[in-house]
C-alpha cells in the first residue's frame, strides 16, 4: 500500500517494492530510503529502463531476500501527487544489475544501486522457436507477438494500426535468425513498417501507456494530426509582465497553463546544422531485383519530391497567431540534387521505396529543431505529447524558432532526495510565419 511523503514540498503517494521470484514482497522502502530514481520515457524506444539508488544499512536488503540475478527479482514503483487527478508514474522492472557502495566507517551508510530493466522487455527477450515464420501486415505481426508473450489485454486495439507493408506474397515470409529474440524481431519489424496516409508514407511508433498498461502503434502523421488533443501544457518564454504584447509566432491559446510553472526556465535550443544535413537530409535510391521483369530496378526518392506532402502532414497541421507557419527545411541545392544513399531490402522494390520514404519523413521530423528544458517535476508529463511555448512581452528574433508547438520525444523523471525534476526534449518542424527562409531546392 502506498504511503505519503514530501517531494518538492508537496504530498506524493509513493510505493517502492522489491519482490522475489515467487512474486512475494520482500522489502517495501520509504521515500527517504530512495536517494535517487532516474527514469527516461522515450518515444523512439518502447521499453523503459531506470536507475535507483537505495540506502542499504547493515545489509538490510540481503538479509530480507536472496536475489537470484536471473531476471525474476522484480522492482515496482509508483508515484502520484496526492489528491490530484493527474496520472500516476508507475512501472514494473526486473533487477538487471547492482553496484554496492559500502561505507568506510559506518555500515548504516551502505548504498545499493540497481539498474532496472522493463519487465515486458525481459519477457520478450526469449528466443524465438526455431523455424517460426511470420506473415501478414507488419503491425499485426507485432500485435501477435505482444499478445502471445505478454497477454491478450496488453494491446490497445483502437490505437494499433496494422500498416500497409503486408508480407503475404507466396513464398514471402519473415524467418528470424536463430539468434533472434522477440525483442529483436519487434525492433526489426518497426524498421520495415510503413503506413500510407493519403499521399505521405510514414513510420509508426510503438508506445506503452503507463496508465492503461497497454501498447499502441500510432503512425507519425496521425500523431501530428491530433496535436491539439495531445497538447498537455504551455509555457511563457518571458518574465512577468504588466502588459501583454501580441506576437505573430505564438501558438493558439489552447493548452492548459500550470499557474506554478508558467514561466519557462532556461532552455537549450539547437538548430540542425551542416552535420545533420549531410548525414540525414539526403536523397535515396531504393534498389532491388524484379523477378517478373528479370532485371535490377532502382526507384529514386528525392527530398524535393516529398517536401510538399511532408509539409502538408507535419507543418500545415499547426497554427500560429500571425498566420500559417513555414516548414523548416533549409536545404542545400547542390548536395540535395546529387547526393544519394542506397537502400535495399528483401522485399519488392516498391515496398523498399515506401520504407525509404517513411525513413526520410522521420528524419526530417526528428533531426529538425531541437529543444531541451529542465523544470520542476510532474508525473503528467510523458513522451509522445505536445507542449506550447509562447511570449507575452516584446517579440525577439529567436521567437521564430522558439515559439510554437513542440513534440516531446523524451521525458526524464529524476528524483534526488526529496526533489523531483523533469528534463524534456522536444522537436519542431516549423518556424513562425514572419521568418524569411530561402530554400535553394525550390
Amino acid at each position: 500500500m502506498s504511503k505519503v511523503f514530501k517531494i518538492n514540498g508537496a504530498d506524493y503517494e509513493c510505493e517502492f517494492i522489491i519482490k522475489d521470484d515467487q512474486g512475494e514482497e520482500k522489502s517495501n522502502f520509504t521515500k527517504s530510503a530512495v536517494k535517487l530514481l532516474d527514469l527516461q520515457e522515450n518515444l523512439l524506444e518502447p521499453f523503459q529502463n531506470a536507475t535507483i539508488v537505495i540506502n542499504d544499512p547493515f545489509d538490510f536488503i540481503e538479509n530480507k531476500m536472496l536475489t537470484r540475478g536471473d531476471g525474476r527479482d522484480t522492482f515496482t514503483f509508483s508515484l502520484k501527487l496526492k489528491g490530484d487527478g493527474g496520472d500516476k508514474l508507475e512501472y514494473d522492472f526486473v533487477l538487471n544489475s547492482e553496484v554496492n557502495s559500502p561505507a568506510k566507517l559506518d555500515r548504516a551508510g551502505n548504498y545499493k544501486m540497481y539498474s532496472l530493466l522493463d519487465a515486458n522487455y525481459f519477457k520478450l527477450n526469449e528466443i524465438i522457436p526455431y523455424g517460426t515464420r511470420f506473415r501478414g501486415p507488419v503491425g499485426d505481426i507485432i500485435k501477435g507477438i505482444l499478445t502471445d508473450v505478454l497477454g491478450d489485454d496488453i494491446v490497445n486495439e483502437e490505437e494499433f494500426e496494422p500498416g500497409d507493408n503486408v508480407v503475404d506474397i507466396f513464398p514471402e515470409h519473415i524467418l528470424p535468425p536463430s539468434s533472434f529474440r522477440y525483442s529483436d524481431l519487434i525492433k526489426y519489424l518497426l524498421q520495415i513498417y510503413y503506413f500510407e496516409d493519403e499521399d505521405m508514407v510514414t513510420r509508426a511508433f510503438l508506445k506503452f501507456d503507463r496508465v492503461d498498461k497497454t501498447y499502441s502503434l500510432i503512425p507519425l502523421t496521425k500523431l501530428f494530426k491530433e496535436n491539439k488533443d495531445n497538447t498537455i501544457e504551455a509555457f511563457a518564454a518571458n518574465d512577468l509582465v504588466d502588459k501583454v504584447l501580441p506576437n505573430e509566432n505564438n501558438p493558439p491559446s489552447e493548452a492548459p497553463v500550470n499557474p506554478y510553472e508558467t514561466q519557462l526556465p532556461q532552455t537549450n535550443m539547437t538548430t540542425p546544422m551542416l552535420d545533420y544535413s549531410n548525414e540525414f537530409f539526403v536523397n535515396y535510391l531504393a534498389t532491388g531485383y524484379d523477378p517478373i521483369l528479370g532485371e535490377h530496378v532502382m526507384i529514386e526518392k528525392r527530398i524535393k519530391d516529398i517536401k510538399e506532402k511532408w509539409t502538408k502532414s507535419f507543418v500545415d497541421v499547426f497554427k500560429s497567431v500571425g498566420g500559417k507557419p513555414k516548414a523548416f527545411l533549409p536545404l542545400n541545392n547542390h548536395k540535395k540534387e546529387k547526393m544519394f544513399r542506397t537502400i535495399s531490402t528483401p522485399f519488392s522494390v516498391a515496398k523498399t521505396a515506401n520504407i525509404t520514404e517513411a525513413e526520410m519523413a522521420a528524419n526530417l521530423v526528428f533531426y529538425n529543431l531541437d529543444l531541451s528544458i529542465s523544470l520542476l517535476g510532474s508525473t503528467d508529463r510523458t513522451s509522445g505529447k505536445f507542449i506550447d511555448i509562447y511570449r507575452t512581452d516584446s517579440p525577439t528574433e529567436s521567437d521564430k524558432k522558439l515559439l510554437g508547438r513542440w513534440l516531446v520525444t523524451k521525458c526524464r523523471h529524476k528524483f534526488l532526495g526529496d526533489t523531483y525534476n523533469n528534463t524534456i526534449q522536444c522537436v519542431k518542424t516549423y518556424v513562425g510565419p514572419g521568418a524569411k527562409i530561402k530554400d535553394d531546392i525550390d
